[in-house]
């Protein structure tokens, strides 16, 4: 049975973190962002506001999917309101102790089969996962700057990471518009 990813969580919402949003909710999924820094989700919600309006005044879609796009995008208070997401992606700081404790938070959180992924650009999966109740869950999913213009996305399967979750992740990069490639947990990835 395949893993079917419907609810989609963004964990820190700077550039990248908000890229991945907007591709996400352009490919009709439910988006929650969270930020610790207060005020942040709501910034970034106001600016993928104006730059669905702007794609839309430029024809690139109709003004009604610009809304109907917006309209998917939610704003978490904290860390329970991700409780139903089928995956999350964490876009924060490129520092090991920092992303392990937000995963060990996110355990406590989310349904048993949620999928952890990382967007780091240069830590081990492997490491990320090592202190994880199940590290099984836990994956990566590196894209580039600009996310909604650079259309490859790293799927990086770490030494625990279960082959359907990479499986699932393939399908949803291509459903995003993105080429997925999938990468060993090696330094730097592929690209």
């Amino acid at each position: 049975m395949s893993i079917c990813i419907e609810k989609i969580a963004v964990i820190g919402v700077g550039t990248m973190g908000a890229g991945i949003a907007q591709i996400a909710i352009q490919s009709g999924h439910d988006v929650w962002l969270y930020d610790a820094k207060e005020g942040a989700a709501q910034s970034t919600r106001q600016k993928l506001e104006q730059t669905l309006t702007q794609l839309a005044n430029k024809g690139k879609f109709t003004h009604t999917k610009a809304e109907q796009d917006l309209a998917r995008l939610h704003l978490a208070e904290n860390l329970q309101d991700l409780a139903e997401c089928d995956l999350v992606v964490e876009a924060i700081i490129e520092q090991l102790d920092i992303k392990q404790s937000l995963i060990k938070q996110l355990e406590t959180v989310l349904k048993p089969d949620a999928i952890i992924a990382s967007n780091t650009s240069s830590l081990s999966i492997t490491a990320i996962a090592s202190t994880c109740q199940h590290p099984e869950r836990v994956v990566g999913y590196h894209f580039f700057n600009p996310v909604p213009l650079m259309k490859v996305v790293e799927v990086i399967q770490g030494f625990y990471t279960r082959d359907d979750i990479v499986a699932a992740l393939v399908e949803l990069s291509h459903k995003m518009g993105h080429r997925p490639v999938v990468a060993k947990d090696t330094p730097g990835f592929i690209i």
